[in-house]
This record gives C-alpha cells, structure tokens and sequence, in this order.
C-alpha cells in the first residue's frame, strides 16, 4: 500500500492551486471534537486525496482507504503543527 509519505510526494507533483486552505481552519482542527471544522477539511480534502491516490495506480477501494488513513493521520498531527505560509504552502 502507498505510504502517506508517498502520497505527499505525488501531492507535490499534484498542481491544484483552486484548493487554498486558511491558516484559521488549520488553527480550529487542533480541536479533534470541532466536526463542523473537520467536515469542511474533508469535503475540501478528499477529492485531491483520492485522485492523488487512484493517479499512484491504486484501487478504488485503496484509494478510499488512503483519504481516511491521510484524515486520521491529521487529526494526530495537527494538535502540534505550526503553520508557516512563508515556509511552505498547506496541501
């Protein structure tokens, strides 16, 4: 299975400047319990992570899987993120 850093690599290959994502909806997912916040961070999300996916030749259903391991691997890592734009862009 594609790992997620992996699937960061071919992001980064993944030119979609439509998706800009705000430093305050980066800020309000710290609170894992925040659903309306994290219901915008996958209806925004998921459709990139899933073309992502099926681009690296992976299933249907693999590709479903790497959107919820890639949401779940935010939910942990975001609590201690520090967003920079100046360092690079989010996504």
């Amino acid at each position: 299975m594609l790992s997620l850093i992996s699937l960061a690599a071919i992001v980064k290959m993944t030119n979609d400047d439509s998706i800009a994502t705000r430093a305050s909806l980066l800020d309000r997912l710290k609170d894992r319990e925040d659903q309306a916040s994290w219901q915008e961070f996958f209806d925004t999300y998921w459709l990139l992570i899933y073309r992502v996916a099926k681009k690296a030749g992976l299933t249907d259903a693999e590709a479903q899987d790497i959107v919820q391991e890639t949401v779940m691997a935010m939910a942990n890592k975001l609590p201690g993120f520090i967003y920079d734009p100046k360092v690079c862009s989010f996504k």
